[in-house]
């Protein structure tokens, strides 16, 4: 069983993080716990395992998702999307972000993607109504 909590070292982290990287098609993603430095992903691979992520720790301190563009660090100028990770008792534990390389398209298609004429090539229940 993978566990996870406030203080999970980054090497703890890689196998969600990893998971989620090759969910999203290998768009960078980075992962910290609220009190230990993270992992960044890229391509498939770990790039960094002492990564503090700006954005992560506003999530982790705000308790939101926050979409934002950063202007410092590796992903200066590209949108992420970043989401605190809570325990059972609802306590932040560490935050998960992705980053759109695509400057926004990510998103766009997205929202594309959810269009009704579509519906008919998915399955019933594939969007909740």
């Amino acid at each position: 069983m993978i566990c996870i909590s406030e203080n999970s070292e980054a090497k703890d982290l890689i196998p969600i993080a990893k998971s989620i990287h090759m969910l999203v098609n290998k768009l960078p993603v980075a992962m910290r716990s609220k009190n230990k430095p993270g992992v960044r992903l890229e391509k498939g691979e770990v790039v960094d395992t002492n990564y503090e992520g700006y954005v992560l720790k506003v999530a982790i301190e705000k308790g939101d998702v926050i979409k934002a563009t950063p202007i410092l660090g590796p992903y200066a100028g590209l949108p992420v999307i970043v989401t605190p990770i809570k325990d059972n008792e609802n306590n932040i534990v560490g935050a998960i972000g992705v980053v759109d390389i695509t400057a926004g398209i990510f998103e766009d298609i997205l929202t594309i993607a959810r269009r009704p004429e579509l519906y008919k090539f998915l399955p019933e229940d594939a969007f909740p109504k």
